[in-house]
């Protein structure tokens, strides 16, 4: 799709332009972009240390409006999930959720401040091309933090993020060019009844 191409364009050399001008890269989101609806496998990126000091625990917070996150222990790393209320029931997969994870951490590890950290996780993206998600991040580096959790108030001017000191990393929500499973769930609940009846 025409538009992706050239926001994900966009948003490379915005990464590229704010890791040249800053004293250090930012942790970012991988592509900086996930497809709306889409039960989508993100990473985030951690580039280096608090400084010259190794990681040695990653906190993500989880934005509202993902109501399904399931992370990936990689690389020796632990992982904790920590939840929180919802206000009110959430429905997945025709089912009401009233506990949605709030937050991700990844620690038991050492992530030396010269070697590139990739933290994955699927995360359940809602239906709202355009709408910008901040995942605030805490990097902790022994008795050290970096606090990554700075954000723009206007998801149509996003890259405004980059003119602050520590932005938090984000995905802005893009139209997909197709369903994820590639036929429309109304399709799929069609044909499912059609098996059903025919037995």
């Amino acid at each position: 799709m025409k538009t992706s191409i050239l926001l994900k364009c966009g948003l490379a050399v915005g990464f590229l332009f704010a890791a040249q001008s800053a004293p250090q890269a930012h942790i970012i989101i991988e592509d900086m972009q996930g497809r709306a609806g889409y039960n989508e496998m993100l990473t985030l990126i951690v580039p280096h240390g608090c400084g010259a000091d190794p990681t040695t625990a990653v906190r993500m917070k989880v934005p509202e409006g993902i109501s399904l996150v399931v992370p990936h222990a990689g690389d020796g790393w632990d992982v904790e999930i920590k939840k929180r209320k919802t206000d009110k029931p959430v429905m997945r997969e025709g089912r009401p959720i009233t506990e949605v994870v709030d937050e991700i951490v990844w620690s038991g590890n050492t992530l030396p401040s010269e070697e590139l950290g990739l933290f994955k996780f699927m995360a359940g993206l809602p239906r709202t091309p355009g709408k910008v998600l901040y995942f605030k991040t805490i990097q902790v580096c022994g008795e050290k933090e970096d606090r990554w959790v700075e954000t723009h108030d206007n998801d149509a001017e996003y890259w405004r993020a980059w003119l602050l000191k520590a932005p938090a990393p984000f995905a802005v929500i893009v139209e997909p060019d197709k369903p994820q499973l590639g036929i429309d769930m109304q399709t799929l609940a069609k044909a499912r009844a059609e098996m059903s009846g025919g037995q």
